[in-house]
């Protein structure tokens, strides 16, 4: 049986509607915006930290550190720039975003057959996948929360999004242990 470090690894994103961006990574500054869905508007407000998608070439790919706790996974930064080691979470209106440590949400990875796996099932170092959380809300992309940095990944409904991973490190230890087993 796999420990949880050797179901942990390390993984460069892209979705089926494009790469994957945080707006303050892109533009190494402070993003604020308003945020349409076609009927309403909202007042700006900083999105830096908000996950989108979008279909312009990267500024730079993003990479993550997927953290396997019994079976789940949590899913740090692990792009150079301001939010390296931080860790996914979601905010009040479902948006994914880089948080600290305690706004953190779990997540499970599902193969094409929606089954809940982990590393020890991906033999390659190439798959598409879904992802969602552990309260089972799929992650989409929601046009409700379009803005001129693209579309938010959500966990609050939209169009199923399809994970393109690249695995670049199995058996990855946390930033701070690297000696664990």
């Amino acid at each position: 049986m796999s420990t949880d470090r050797q179901k942990s690894f390390i993984a460069e994103l892209s979705t089926n509607f494009g790469h994957l961006h945080f707006p303050r990574l892109t533009h190494n500054k402070q993003v604020a915006s308003r945020i349409y869905n076609g009927l309403y508007t909202s007042p700006a407000r900083d999105i830096s930290n908000y996950l989108f998608t979008q279909r312009k070439t990267p500024h730079i790919t993003l990479r993550f550190y997927f953290r396997c706790t019994r079976n789940h996974y949590h899913i740090y930064i692990r792009t150079p720039g301001d939010y390296y080691g931080k860790i996914l979470g979601m905010n009040e209106d479902y948006i994914i975003s880089a948080v600290g440590d305690e706004d953190a949400i779990n997540f499970n990875l599902l193969d094409k057959n929606y089954k809940v796996i982990t590393l020890d099932d991906i033999p390659s170092n190439k798959i598409s996948l879904h992802i969602q959380t552990t309260h089972d809300r799929w992650l989409t992309s929601n046009g409700a929360y379009r803005t001129d940095e693209g579309i938010g990944v959500s966990a609050s409904g939209g169009i199923l999004l399809t994970f393109h991973l690249n695995i670049i490190e199995r058996n990855a230890s946390f930033i701070d242990n690297p000696d664990e087993v």
